[in-house]
């Protein structure tokens, strides 16, 4: 059961941290900022975490943290708030029972500077925020070409909408646009741009790297739409890469999308679910289609080159999709009530496997422990990486 506990790290600052799972007595999980936290999202989108290793078949627990603010503050004033929250997580920090990383509006530098108000390190197991989102994008494209294959859409001819051009939506964008599939809208915090004959997304992040959320309003590309219409927009793929909820049942019905493949967490309320599912949208869960992040990584930190980690997520989130669509359909269930299912069982295995009380359990322990701890170096694990991976993600 999830430990949700309100924060308060001064008259100021309202802040949560729910432990949704843990594994020998450890939590991961992103420390992000945002106006619109809540016990609920926060809860709904810890358990995503704990999913998302799950299905992966990481033996890693799920965990998120939240201050509820606005990401966009002088900068001095955010790195105030940091030191100030991360005082209040001291405990759970140093305990290694929550182990934090980069998410919305939170940084590497700022995850290294809250780390280092308290007197830590950034250790190996921190993520860097572009290198996760990177590997997010690859697999929610995957994701959604295994959809798209699955109900016979011609990609050649497809237009995708891509909410949110962060460091996700981007890399999302980037893979479809260079696989020839046109991405017809994109949206940041400041506005939303469209064009039906597709946009040059090179260009488009090209001007980001410049001009950051402001890219749609400088760019001279397209129409600038409400960035609220994309989830609405007459397209095949839509890809919410941006805050939670976008879809909601105020705006369920409207949504003409054929395929939906989420970089963002909890895209979807609960409510609004149902509605899609009698639809017929095939949705593909958020800790299926954006897990290339928690994997990725993972993979990059053992040694594993670059190519090989990029063609096996393609590969593997494209057999893993098509295979739960299946059987999905077979069982006539929801293909989130599906993926949970075989989330959890993956995950209760790795658990049991990483706390057994055999000798290997305990030795794999204690070693995977001093490797994120800096002792091994990642030449001696690399050798053994891509077995370790291909069996944990197969099985």
């Amino acid at each position: 059961m999830s430990k949700l506990l309100s924060i308060r790290a001064g008259p100021n600052i309202k802040g949560y941290l729910v432990i949704d799972s843990t594994v020998n007595g450890h939590s991961h999980g992103g420390l992000r900022i945002s106006p619109d936290l809540s016990p609920e999202l926060m809860t709904q989108i810890a358990r995503a975490m704990t999913l998302k290793y799950g299905f992966c078949g990481l033996p890693v627990g799920g965990a998120k943290a939240g201050i509820v603010a606005d990401p966009e503050m002088p900068p001095e004033s955010k790195r105030q708030l940091l030191k100030s929250f991360g005082r209040a997580l001291e405990p759970f920090i140093k305990s290694g029972s929550y182990i934090p990383a980069e998410d919305l509006g939170v940084s590497s530098d700022d995850i290294k500077f809250m780390l280092k108000s308290i007197g830590l390190k950034d250790q190996r197991w921190g993520l860097t925020w572009k290198t996760s989102g990177f590997y997010t994008g690859i697999t929610v494209f995957a994701a959604a070409v295994a959809a798209a294959r699955r109900i016979s859409l011609d990609l050649k001819r497809a237009s995708v909408a891509v909410e949110g051009f962060g460091n996700v939506g981007t890399s999302a964008a980037r893979f479809f646009w260079e696989r020839g599939i046109r991405v017809v809208a994109i949206s940041t915090s400041q506005g939303a741009i469209y064009d039906e004959a597709g946009l040059d997304i090179g260009e488009l992040i090209r001007l980001r790297e410049q001009a950051g959320s402001q890219v749609v309003n400088l760019s001279d590309q397209g129409e600038k739409i409400d960035k609220s219409r994309l989830v609405e927009l007459d397209v095949d793929i839509f890809s919410p890469c941006a805050q939670s909820y976008s879809i909601t049942p105020d705006n369920a019905r409207r949504v003409a999308a054929r395929i939906i493949s989420p970089g963002a967490n909890a895209p979807i309320t609960a409510e609004a679910e149902p509605v899609l599912f009698q639809r017929k949208i095939l949705v593909i869960p958020d800790f299926v289609a954006n897990c290339g992040g928690v994997l990725g990584t993972s993979m990059k930190r053992a040694g594993l080159k670059e190519d090989y980690i990029r063609h096996f997520l393609e590969d593997k989130i494209s057999q893993q999709v098509a295979g739960i669509i299946e059987a999905a359909e077979k069982e006539k269930v929801a293909l989130g009530a599906y993926a949970q299912r075989i989330a959890e069982e993956r995950f209760l295995r790795a658990k049991a496997s990483a706390e057994g009380k055999n000798l290997t359990a305990r030795a794999f322990s204690f070693a995977l422990k001093l490797y994120r701890k800096g002792f091994i170096p990642y030449q001696v694990v690399t050798p053994v990486a891509s077995r370790y991976f291909e069996r944990r993600f197969t099985r």
